[in-house]
Protein backbone atom coordinates (compact mmCIF):
# COMPACT_ATOMS: atom_id res chain seq x y z
CA UNK A 1 0.00 0.00 0.00
CA UNK A 2 1.14 3.47 -0.51
CA UNK A 3 2.18 5.62 2.25
CA UNK A 4 0.01 8.66 4.08
CA UNK A 5 4.28 9.86 3.79
CA UNK A 6 4.75 10.18 -0.12
CA UNK A 7 2.21 13.37 0.26
CA UNK A 8 4.67 14.85 2.60
CA UNK A 9 6.17 18.12 1.79
CA UNK A 10 9.76 16.62 2.33
CA UNK A 11 8.93 13.69 0.20
CA UNK A 12 7.79 15.77 -2.47
CA UNK A 13 10.76 18.26 -2.24
CA UNK A 14 13.24 15.23 -2.39
CA UNK A 15 11.56 13.50 -5.52
CA UNK A 16 11.65 16.76 -7.52
CA UNK A 17 15.24 17.43 -6.65
CA UNK A 18 16.10 13.68 -7.81
CA UNK A 19 14.53 14.21 -11.14
CA UNK A 20 16.33 17.33 -12.32
CA UNK A 21 13.74 19.43 -10.55
CA UNK A 22 10.85 18.26 -11.59
CA UNK A 23 7.69 20.75 -11.04
CA UNK A 24 6.61 19.72 -7.65
CA UNK A 25 2.74 20.39 -8.34
CA UNK A 26 3.61 17.28 -11.39
CA UNK A 27 5.28 14.83 -8.66
CA UNK A 28 2.39 15.32 -6.30
CA UNK A 29 -0.14 14.70 -9.26
CA UNK A 30 1.65 11.50 -10.22
CA UNK A 31 1.15 10.29 -6.48
CA UNK A 32 -1.90 11.32 -6.43
CA UNK A 33 -2.74 9.07 -9.82
CA UNK A 34 -0.88 6.83 -7.96
CA UNK A 35 -3.30 6.57 -5.13
CA UNK A 36 -6.31 6.62 -7.22
CA UNK A 37 -5.04 3.51 -9.25
CA UNK A 38 -4.68 1.76 -5.79
CA UNK A 39 -7.79 2.73 -5.10
CA UNK A 40 -9.33 0.90 -8.24
CA UNK A 41 -7.31 -2.30 -7.46
CA UNK A 42 -8.76 -2.54 -4.01
CA UNK A 43 -12.54 -1.90 -5.25
CA UNK A 44 -12.90 -5.08 -6.71
CA UNK A 45 -13.40 -3.63 -10.36
CA UNK A 46 -12.52 -5.50 -13.34
CA UNK A 47 -10.41 -3.13 -15.49
CA UNK A 48 -7.26 -2.92 -17.47
CA UNK A 49 -5.09 0.07 -17.03
CA UNK A 50 -2.94 1.30 -19.60
CA UNK A 51 -1.66 4.92 -21.02
CA UNK A 52 0.99 6.93 -20.07
CA UNK A 53 0.40 6.43 -16.36
CA UNK A 54 0.67 2.32 -16.51
CA UNK A 55 4.07 3.06 -18.93
CA UNK A 56 5.84 4.70 -15.63
CA UNK A 57 5.36 1.29 -13.81
CA UNK A 58 6.52 -0.78 -16.61
CA UNK A 59 9.78 1.22 -16.48
CA UNK A 60 12.38 0.46 -14.11
CA UNK A 61 13.57 4.54 -13.84
CA UNK A 62 10.40 6.57 -15.28
CA UNK A 63 10.99 8.77 -18.02
CA UNK A 64 8.38 10.98 -18.37
CA UNK A 65 4.85 12.46 -16.14
CA UNK A 66 1.83 11.24 -16.46
CA UNK A 67 -0.79 12.45 -14.55
CA UNK A 68 -3.78 10.65 -15.70
CA UNK A 69 -5.14 7.45 -14.88
CA UNK A 70 -6.80 5.36 -18.50
CA UNK A 71 -8.94 1.99 -17.62
CA UNK A 72 -10.38 -0.44 -20.14
CA UNK A 73 -13.42 -1.90 -18.17
CA UNK A 74 -15.45 -4.97 -20.45
CA UNK A 75 -19.01 -3.67 -19.26
CA UNK A 76 -20.80 -1.48 -17.78
CA UNK A 77 -21.03 -0.74 -14.22
CA UNK A 78 -22.48 1.69 -11.69
CA UNK A 79 -18.94 3.55 -10.97
CA UNK A 80 -20.72 5.75 -8.16
CA UNK A 81 -21.35 3.15 -5.92
CA UNK A 82 -17.23 2.43 -6.28
CA UNK A 83 -15.97 5.68 -6.35
CA UNK A 84 -18.60 6.87 -3.35
CA UNK A 85 -15.96 4.35 -0.93
CA UNK A 86 -12.57 6.60 -2.75
CA UNK A 87 -13.61 9.92 -0.63
CA UNK A 88 -11.74 11.07 2.84
CA UNK A 89 -10.47 13.92 5.01
CA UNK A 90 -7.07 13.29 3.79
CA UNK A 91 -6.89 12.08 0.34
CA UNK A 92 -10.08 12.86 -2.38
CA UNK A 93 -13.08 14.84 -1.04
CA UNK A 94 -15.26 15.08 -4.25
CA UNK A 95 -15.10 13.46 -7.67
CA UNK A 96 -17.23 14.94 -10.64
CA UNK A 97 -18.27 13.09 -14.52
CA UNK A 98 -17.43 15.12 -16.94
CA UNK A 99 -20.10 15.39 -19.53
CA UNK A 100 -18.19 15.55 -23.32
CA UNK A 101 -19.89 16.42 -26.84
CA UNK A 102 -17.76 13.13 -28.87
CA UNK A 103 -18.80 11.78 -32.05
CA UNK A 104 -16.65 8.39 -31.38
CA UNK A 105 -19.64 5.37 -30.94
CA UNK A 106 -17.20 3.77 -28.40
CA UNK A 107 -18.65 4.52 -24.57
CA UNK A 108 -16.15 6.50 -22.40
CA UNK A 109 -16.94 7.84 -19.48
CA UNK A 110 -14.59 11.06 -17.97
CA UNK A 111 -14.30 11.47 -13.93
CA UNK A 112 -12.55 14.29 -12.06
CA UNK A 113 -11.19 13.19 -8.88
CA UNK A 114 -10.56 16.59 -6.68
CA UNK A 115 -8.00 16.80 -3.63
CA UNK A 116 -6.15 19.83 -1.63
CA UNK A 117 -2.62 20.24 -2.75
CA UNK A 118 -0.11 20.10 -0.57
CA UNK A 119 1.94 22.65 -2.78
CA UNK A 120 -0.36 24.77 -3.60
CA UNK A 121 -1.48 26.01 -0.31
CA UNK A 122 -4.21 24.07 -0.05
CA UNK A 123 -5.72 24.40 -3.39
CA UNK A 124 -8.77 22.64 -5.23
CA UNK A 125 -6.59 20.21 -7.64
CA UNK A 126 -7.96 17.19 -9.32
CA UNK A 127 -6.49 13.80 -11.31
CA UNK A 128 -8.99 12.51 -14.21
CA UNK A 129 -9.47 9.38 -14.78
CA UNK A 130 -10.86 7.69 -18.16
CA UNK A 131 -12.89 4.73 -18.54
CA UNK A 132 -13.13 2.67 -21.85
CA UNK A 133 -16.23 0.52 -22.01
CA UNK A 134 -14.87 -2.17 -24.76
CA UNK A 135 -13.66 -5.38 -25.75
CA UNK A 136 -10.11 -6.16 -24.22
CA UNK A 137 -7.92 -5.90 -27.88
CA UNK A 138 -4.69 -6.56 -26.19
CA UNK A 139 -2.78 -9.77 -27.26
CA UNK A 140 -1.36 -9.87 -23.30
CA UNK A 141 -2.22 -8.94 -20.04
CA UNK A 142 0.36 -8.96 -17.04
CA UNK A 143 -0.24 -7.74 -13.67
CA UNK A 144 2.11 -5.50 -12.14
CA UNK A 145 2.39 -4.09 -8.68
CA UNK A 146 1.16 -0.02 -7.55
CA UNK A 147 5.19 0.58 -6.69
CA UNK A 148 7.35 3.43 -7.91
CA UNK A 149 10.15 5.75 -7.05
CA UNK A 150 7.43 8.52 -6.56
CA UNK A 151 5.97 7.45 -3.64
CA UNK A 152 6.34 5.67 -0.28
CA UNK A 153 4.92 2.08 0.19
CA UNK A 154 4.36 0.44 3.67
CA UNK A 155 3.40 -3.43 3.71
CA UNK A 156 2.42 -5.35 0.38
CA UNK A 157 1.66 -3.58 -2.90
CA UNK A 158 -1.26 -4.06 -5.21
CA UNK A 159 -1.41 -5.41 -7.98
CA UNK A 160 -3.19 -4.41 -11.33
CA UNK A 161 -3.54 -5.78 -14.85
CA UNK A 162 -1.94 -4.02 -17.37
CA UNK A 163 -0.74 -4.63 -21.37
CA UNK A 164 2.36 -5.55 -22.19
CA UNK A 165 5.46 -3.16 -23.60
CA UNK A 166 4.55 -4.40 -27.54
CA UNK A 167 0.54 -3.95 -26.92
CA UNK A 168 0.96 -0.35 -25.26
CA UNK A 169 3.25 0.09 -28.83
CA UNK A 170 0.56 -0.77 -30.61
CA UNK A 171 -1.74 1.48 -28.69
CA UNK A 172 0.42 4.45 -28.92
CA UNK A 173 1.31 3.91 -32.70
CA UNK A 174 -2.79 3.79 -33.37
CA UNK A 175 -2.62 7.30 -31.40
CA UNK A 176 0.25 9.12 -33.43
CA UNK A 177 -1.84 9.28 -36.03
CA UNK A 178 -3.64 12.73 -35.68
CA UNK A 179 -5.60 12.81 -39.54
CA UNK A 180 -7.53 9.60 -38.60
CA UNK A 181 -7.14 7.39 -35.61
CA UNK A 182 -5.03 9.37 -33.55
CA UNK A 183 -5.04 12.56 -31.06
CA UNK A 184 -6.07 15.52 -33.65
CA UNK A 185 -4.31 18.87 -33.28
CA UNK A 186 -6.97 20.65 -32.27
CA UNK A 187 -10.10 19.70 -30.42
CA UNK A 188 -12.51 21.95 -29.09
CA UNK A 189 -10.45 25.23 -29.89
CA UNK A 190 -7.52 24.13 -27.86
CA UNK A 191 -4.16 22.67 -29.20
CA UNK A 192 -3.53 18.95 -28.66
CA UNK A 193 0.16 19.06 -29.92
CA UNK A 194 1.56 18.19 -26.40
CA UNK A 195 -0.58 15.02 -26.43
CA UNK A 196 0.46 13.99 -29.65
CA UNK A 197 4.10 14.49 -28.96
CA UNK A 198 3.59 12.28 -25.59
CA UNK A 199 2.50 9.61 -27.87
CA UNK A 200 5.72 10.20 -29.49
CA UNK A 201 7.79 10.04 -27.30
CA UNK A 202 6.13 6.83 -25.12
CA UNK A 203 6.80 5.17 -28.75
CA UNK A 204 10.89 6.41 -29.02
CA UNK A 205 10.66 4.35 -25.62
CA UNK A 206 8.69 1.48 -26.39
CA UNK A 207 10.34 0.69 -29.50
CA UNK A 208 13.71 -0.07 -27.96
CA UNK A 209 12.10 -2.99 -25.86
CA UNK A 210 10.32 -4.69 -28.75
CA UNK A 211 9.81 -8.17 -28.22
CA UNK A 212 7.64 -9.64 -30.62
CA UNK A 213 6.73 -7.33 -33.92
CA UNK A 214 4.06 -9.96 -35.13
CA UNK A 215 2.06 -9.06 -31.25
CA UNK A 216 2.42 -5.39 -31.86
CA UNK A 217 1.34 -5.94 -35.26
CA UNK A 218 -1.86 -8.11 -34.18
CA UNK A 219 -2.52 -5.65 -31.60
CA UNK A 220 -2.15 -2.48 -34.33
CA UNK A 221 -4.33 -4.53 -36.37
CA UNK A 222 -7.46 -5.00 -34.55
CA UNK A 223 -6.87 -1.31 -31.80
CA UNK A 224 -6.78 0.54 -35.70
CA UNK A 225 -10.43 -1.00 -37.46
CA UNK A 226 -11.77 -0.80 -33.83
CA UNK A 227 -10.93 3.09 -34.10
CA UNK A 228 -11.61 3.76 -37.54
CA UNK A 229 -15.33 2.13 -36.96
CA UNK A 230 -15.97 3.79 -33.53
CA UNK A 231 -14.57 7.15 -35.71
CA UNK A 232 -17.13 6.31 -39.20
CA UNK A 233 -13.94 6.35 -40.86
CA UNK A 234 -13.83 3.81 -44.03
CA UNK A 235 -12.01 1.10 -42.94
CA UNK A 236 -8.75 1.18 -44.82
CA UNK A 237 -5.83 0.62 -42.32
CA UNK A 238 -3.24 1.56 -44.90
CA UNK A 239 -4.60 5.41 -44.49
CA UNK A 240 -3.26 5.05 -40.53
CA UNK A 241 0.10 3.63 -41.96
CA UNK A 242 0.30 6.81 -44.30
CA UNK A 243 -0.32 8.98 -41.73
CA UNK A 244 1.82 8.42 -39.38
CA UNK A 245 4.59 8.50 -42.21
CA UNK A 246 3.43 11.94 -43.07
CA UNK A 247 3.63 13.21 -39.43
CA UNK A 248 7.05 11.62 -38.92
CA UNK A 249 8.14 12.81 -42.69
CA UNK A 250 6.71 16.46 -41.10
CA UNK A 251 9.26 16.51 -38.18
CA UNK A 252 12.30 14.99 -39.80
CA UNK A 253 11.74 17.44 -42.70
CA UNK A 254 11.01 20.28 -40.68
CA UNK A 255 8.00 21.09 -42.27
CA UNK A 256 9.04 20.57 -45.93
CA UNK A 257 6.84 17.83 -46.60
CA UNK A 258 3.12 17.79 -48.24
CA UNK A 259 0.07 19.09 -45.80
CA UNK A 260 2.41 19.61 -42.70
CA UNK A 261 1.93 21.04 -39.11
CA UNK A 262 5.32 21.57 -38.24
CA UNK A 263 4.98 24.42 -36.26
CA UNK A 264 2.26 23.06 -34.06
CA UNK A 265 4.59 19.92 -33.63
CA UNK A 266 7.41 21.79 -32.45
CA UNK A 267 5.23 23.73 -30.46
CA UNK A 268 3.95 20.43 -28.92
CA UNK A 269 8.16 19.99 -28.00
CA UNK A 270 8.65 22.77 -26.58
CA UNK A 271 5.42 21.96 -23.66
CA UNK A 272 5.89 18.95 -23.19
CA UNK A 273 9.70 19.40 -21.81
CA UNK A 274 7.46 20.41 -18.35
CA UNK A 275 6.69 16.41 -17.84
CA UNK A 276 9.80 14.86 -19.56
CA UNK A 277 11.95 14.43 -16.79
CA UNK A 278 14.51 12.40 -17.68
CA UNK A 279 16.44 14.22 -20.11
CA UNK A 280 16.29 17.66 -22.05
CA UNK A 281 13.53 16.80 -25.53
CA UNK A 282 14.35 18.88 -28.20
CA UNK A 283 13.50 18.94 -32.25
CA UNK A 284 16.38 16.39 -32.64
CA UNK A 285 15.35 13.53 -30.18
CA UNK A 286 12.09 13.92 -31.46
CA UNK A 287 12.76 13.24 -35.13
CA UNK A 288 14.52 10.20 -33.66
CA UNK A 289 11.16 9.11 -32.47
CA UNK A 290 9.60 9.99 -35.26
CA UNK A 291 11.92 7.96 -37.65
CA UNK A 292 11.35 5.09 -35.11
CA UNK A 293 7.52 5.54 -35.50
CA UNK A 294 7.39 5.49 -38.97
CA UNK A 295 9.61 2.58 -38.93
CA UNK A 296 7.71 0.49 -36.69
CA UNK A 297 4.77 1.05 -38.46
CA UNK A 298 6.23 0.14 -42.14
CA UNK A 299 7.40 -3.28 -40.21
CA UNK A 300 3.62 -3.82 -39.05
CA UNK A 301 2.57 -2.90 -42.75
CA UNK A 302 4.92 -4.90 -44.88
CA UNK A 303 4.61 -7.94 -42.26
CA UNK A 304 8.39 -7.89 -41.60
CA UNK A 305 9.09 -9.94 -38.66
CA UNK A 306 12.44 -8.41 -37.50
CA UNK A 307 13.03 -4.65 -36.49
CA UNK A 308 16.51 -3.44 -36.87
CA UNK A 309 18.21 -1.41 -34.38
CA UNK A 310 20.80 1.43 -35.04
CA UNK A 311 24.23 0.74 -33.49
CA UNK A 312 26.43 3.54 -34.65
CA UNK A 313 27.56 5.69 -37.66
CA UNK A 314 29.75 3.18 -39.78
CA UNK A 315 26.37 1.23 -40.68
CA UNK A 316 25.16 4.16 -42.84
CA UNK A 317 28.25 5.41 -44.78
CA UNK A 318 27.36 3.91 -47.82
CA UNK A 319 23.55 4.72 -47.50
CA UNK A 320 21.42 7.26 -49.65
CA UNK A 321 17.77 7.70 -49.83
CA UNK A 322 16.74 8.07 -53.97
CA UNK A 323 13.63 9.38 -55.21
CA UNK A 324 10.72 8.77 -55.61
CA UNK A 325 11.51 8.69 -51.86
CA UNK A 326 12.03 11.86 -50.14
CA UNK A 327 15.41 12.21 -51.01
CA UNK A 328 15.49 15.64 -48.23
CA UNK A 329 15.80 12.94 -45.52
CA UNK A 330 19.27 12.59 -46.95
CA UNK A 331 20.26 15.70 -44.96
CA UNK A 332 20.03 13.50 -41.67
CA UNK A 333 22.81 11.48 -42.55
CA UNK A 334 24.77 14.36 -41.07
CA UNK A 335 22.75 16.24 -38.50
CA UNK A 336 20.48 13.11 -36.91
CA UNK A 337 22.60 9.85 -38.25
CA UNK A 338 20.03 7.67 -36.03
CA UNK A 339 17.17 9.02 -37.19
CA UNK A 340 18.60 8.12 -41.17
CA UNK A 341 19.23 4.95 -40.26
CA UNK A 342 15.18 4.26 -39.50
CA UNK A 343 14.35 6.27 -42.82
CA UNK A 344 16.67 4.39 -44.88
CA UNK A 345 15.53 1.06 -43.33
CA UNK A 346 11.64 2.59 -44.71
CA UNK A 347 13.79 3.30 -47.96
CA UNK A 348 14.20 -0.65 -48.31
CA UNK A 349 11.25 -1.95 -47.34
CA UNK A 350 9.72 0.36 -49.82
CA UNK A 351 11.76 -0.22 -52.59
CA UNK A 352 11.57 -4.05 -52.04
Amino acid sequence: MISKESLDLAWINEISKKYRKADRILVEKVIMALILLEKLADSGLDFIFKGGTSLMLMQKEPKRFSIDIDIIVPQNTTFDSIFDKFLSDDGFFKYELQKRKTESLIQKYHYKFFYRSTINNNRDDNILLDILVENIEYENIKELEVNSPFVKIQNNPVKVKVPSADDLLADKLTAFAPNTTGIPYEKGGKSRSMEIIKQLYDIGNLFEDIENIQAVRKVFNKMAAVEMKNRGIKEDIGKIHDDIKETALCLSTKGQSDGCYYDELVNGISRVSAYIFSEKYDIEKAIVDAAKAAYCSKLIETENSKPLKFGNHEQILKSEIKAPFNTKLNKLKKSNPEAFYYWYQIYILEIG
